[in-house]
């Protein structure tokens, strides 16, 4: 008996029903696995030229330090009838999303965030103003143990002339962060009383106060000392900075800097000095301990490729050191005044304990000139003046010995001869502040921290040397100037 079309008809409905229930497991375990893998294994790339969507290296270094959860609260509302409100949210909720995701480690979240609608979520902002004292709407907290530090909306953006020139809010965010995350800051004191650079100058050639902000949002606590004052370097000296003494320092303030470097009880001193030609700094017995020799010479460098159009000195000749890593892996210069012969003193052998570097050299057509007060124009001697490459920079440091015959991490000394890459004018001027942080960094032992490049914001700066301006010109003026030559050749040829 053959099959009715009835049972056909409901074979083959069956059939479509089970091969679409069979196309939906299929589509819904699709799903599920797209879901999983996207959940656990991505990569986050940002498109855009400035790394809008992207923390800065440096943020991310200091992330993986944290020891205790973060927490990001912001009060300012989803929706609010104020466009500059509406705008500083749109902002912080791209950044922040940053955070929470740098933040993810090891299966833990480090950073999280919550923005908080006071208005229709009473019981939550009821309990943020019993915790955190808040009685303000539209506030911005940060908060880690019992530490907690205010944003100001107002600091989140550079203004120019009234108008926005650009958000700050990666520099905020990360400095709050150290700062309530941070058991003890570091301090670092700045020598004065010998006409040093100061913090609080904003002249453009002296004055530091570029490097007092940059200082600051890293977490770093400044003072200043003078010890025609005090009777020794206070105990919670993590780092001195001599910043180019315009007088020679007397020799009772050479002492304390000695046991200050010495005799420190579990950790020496740790220091960083900048001095220029023509200063009698007076340290030529601090600098013999650390086995560095500061000869009374001005460094002439007549390289084409190593002097800028305004007369400063291009770097470009690091040695491999912590300090440098960096500016050699991605061939980063530096931007130098006039400086002056810093090297290793021979005799410093003598001492196993002791290890100098060399840091920092100028060019083959360079040459420390000892006779720069009387000579103009400077010529070179064989017999008088140092042949290039000159060394303009060392690092010391010194491992301490015990009674068990334990080595432990002693003192270290940064010396450069010369003072102006750090001035306002120059801080931010290719790898000068990178050079700077790297040495801060590695005399504090903050080998975690060492090589992270810092990200500018909104800065471009432009420096060519003699050969890079004549390339240019070459490029730009000569190239088309030949083919208008060539062109105008042709036209009369044809005209002919």
């Amino acid at each position: 008996m053959k099959p009715s079309r009835f049972n056909e008809f409901r074979f083959a409905r069956r059939y479509r029903t089970a091969n679409r229930a069979v196309q939906i497991l299929l589509s819904l375990s699709l799903i599920i696995t797209l879901n999983y893998i996207s959940a656990n294994y991505f990569k986050r790339i940002d498109l855009t030229k400035s790394g809008a969507y992207t923390l800065a290296p440096e943020s991310k270094a200091y992330i993986r330090e944290l020891k205790e959860p973060v927490e990001i609260i912001v009060t300012i509302p989803k929706e609010t009838d104020d466009d500059a409100l509406d705008i500083i949210r749109d902002d912080l909720n791209k950044l922040l999303r940053e955070y929470e995701f740098a933040g993810l480690r090891d299966g833990k979240a480090y950073i999280t965030v919550e923005f908080v609608d006071i208005y229709r979520q009473r019981k939550r902002a009821q309990e943020l103003a019993t915790n955190y004292n808040l009685t303000k709407e539209n506030a911005i907290i940060i908060t880690s143990g019992d530490k907690v530090r205010e944003i100001s909306q107002v600091g989140l953006y550079e203004y120019d002339n009234g108008k926005t020139r650009g958000f700050r809010g990666e520099q905020i965010f990360t400095s709050a962060i150290l700062d309530v995350s941070t058991k003890k800051p570091e301090k670092i004191y700045f020598l004065v009383g010998h006409g040093e650079m100061r913090l609080d100058d904003v002249d453009a050639l002296r004055g530091l106060s570029q490097l007092e902000s940059f200082l600051r949002e890293r977490n770093f606590e400044l003072a200043t000392l003078d010890l025609a004052i005090d009777a020794t370097v206070p105990e919670d000296a993590s780092l001195l900075v001599v910043p180019s003494p315009q007088a020679s320092l007397q020799p009772e303030e050479i002492e304390k800097l000695r046991r200050y470097m010495d005799d420190r009880n579990g950790r020496n001193g740790r220091m960083i000095i900048l001095i220029d030609p023509g200063r009698r700094h007076g340290m030529d017995e601090l600098f013999f301990d650390w086995g560095v020799l500061t000869e009374d010479t001005a460094v002439i460098d007549t390289g084409t490729d190593f002097r800028a159009q305004g007369g400063d000195l291009i770097i470009r000749r690091f040695a491999e050191h912590p300090i440098t890593q960096l500016l050699i892996d991605y061939q980063i210069t530096a931007l130098f005044g006039q400086p002056r012969s810093v090297r290793v003193d021979p005799s410093s052998a003598n001492d196993s304990r002791l290890q100098v570097y060399q840091l920092i050299g100028t060019s083959e057509q360079s040459w420390a000139e000892r006779d720069y007060r009387t000579q103009n124009p400077a010529v070179f001697d064989a017999k008088r003046d140092q042949k290039g490459p000159v060394s303009i920079a060392t690092v010391s440091s010194r491992n301490s010995g015990t009674e068990l015959g334990i080595t432990i991490p002693g003192g270290r000394m940064v010396v450069f001869g010369n003072s102006d890459f750090i001035a306002n004018n120059r801080l931010r001027a290719f790898g000068n502040h990178t050079l700077l942080i790297n040495s801060i960094n590695w005399s504090l032992d903050r080998t975690s921290l060492l090589n992270i490049p810092t990200r500018q914001l909104e800065s471009y700066q432009i420096v060519m040397s003699e050969n890079d301006l004549q390339r240019m010109l070459t490029y730009f003026a000569g190239i088309p100037a030949i083919t208008a030559v060539f062109g105008l050749l042709v036209f009369l040829i044809r005209r002919h």
